[in-house]
């Protein structure tokens, strides 16, 4: 199934690549007549995202392990565009200074294209397997073909989403894993070479949460873990068990306390209703993905984010 599902994507890639070399080399192009057109430069991107949710008490309705990774390489779109296309946005870390908070999920801005739609590409690479490996646990990670969208769009994705950690993953009773290892079998040649990355695993954010009567502002507390990052915070409200509003995600320092004001989110048109508050808390720890020579992308990385979440109900 693996080498079937590969040859496929390697056909596709390879037809979208012909479609895009034929309509360069034959000069005629949407808006364009005569000439032959310049190839636009070959760009590449990459990243693996891995996502733990800490064992506790009250279970969550979330995956308890959540891995993507994408590896692009595209032609005539703005590197931004080309995040969007393929769901590698900017983190909540990157959006927001000390003290902000904004919406988690980034509204759809439909990209405006750089160059005629003859020299667009965007092909999401085939890297080989990708296993991660946690505590003792080791988890390969699947692909899927790219749907069939765009006629300059094509390739696979990676993506894991597991409601429950693996077997001897984080046994019970015993201190969590502090580091993750990532391991990329490559294309089985020099341009893409295989590697393996050993990233580190933040330790979870173990919140407590007071709640005034008058629901306007939540005291948070936590214990520091001595890095000096930063700490992303994410707020939902809900109505029994459904959500009253959009995540809204804040960026607090890891002093070991925040006090959260809601009336100014309110204020702000955030909705933050309801009877239950839902408190998620995330570190992230980034690591360079150094396959040589920039083969995955100059800023290809990994991205290990250690969840944890606590609930508040109003009194």
């Amino acid at each position: 199934m693996r080498s079937s599902l590969t040859r496929r994507a390697a056909c596709v890639g390879a037809l979208a690549l012909a479609v895009v070399v034929a309509a360069a080399c034959s000069g005629v192009d949407e808006g364009t007549t005569t000439g032959l057109t310049e190839p636009a430069p070959v760009h590449r991107l990459g990243r693996i995202h891995v996502a733990v949710q800490a064992p506790a008490e009250i279970a969550s309705d979330g995956p308890a392990l959540e891995i993507s990774a994408r590896f692009v390489q595209y032609r005539g779109l703005d590197e931004a565009a080309v995040r969007q296309r393929v769901g590698l946005l900017p983190l909540a870390g990157e959006r927001l200074k000390i003290g902000e908070c904004t919406a988690s999920e980034l509204p759809w801005e439909e990209p405006a294209a750089r160059d005629q739609a003859a020299n667009r590409e965007v092909s999401l690479i085939d890297v080989g397997n990708i296993a991660v490996q946690l505590g003792e646990a080791s988890v390969d990670v699947p692909l899927s073909l790219v749907p069939d969208l765009l006629a300059y769009m094509s390739g696979v994705e990676y993506d894991l989403a597991s409601e429950v950690l693996p077997a001897r993953a984080w046994p019970s009773g015993e201190p969590g894993p502090t580091a993750v290892s990532i391991t990329v079998e490559g294309a089985g040649d020099d341009e893409l070479p295989g590697f393996t990355v050993r990233a580190p695993l933040p330790e979870p954010v173990v919140l407590q949460a007071t709640a005034t009567p008058e629901r306007d502002s939540l005291l948070l507390e936590w214990g520091p873990d001595g890095r000096g990052a930063p700490v992303v915070l994410r707020l939902t409200g809900f109505i029994g068990s459904e959500p009253a509003g959009d995540e809204v995600a804040c960026m607090v320092s890891d002093t070991g306390s925040h006090r959260v004001d809601l009336d100014a989110l309110r204020s702000a048109g955030y909705v933050l209703s309801g009877d239950t508050l839902r408190v998620g808390a995330s570190r992230i720890a980034r690591t360079r993905l150094d396959a040589g020579e920039g083969a995955y992308g100059e800023g290809a990385d990994a991205v290990v984010e250690m969840r944890s979440e606590t609930f508040v109900t109003w009194p």
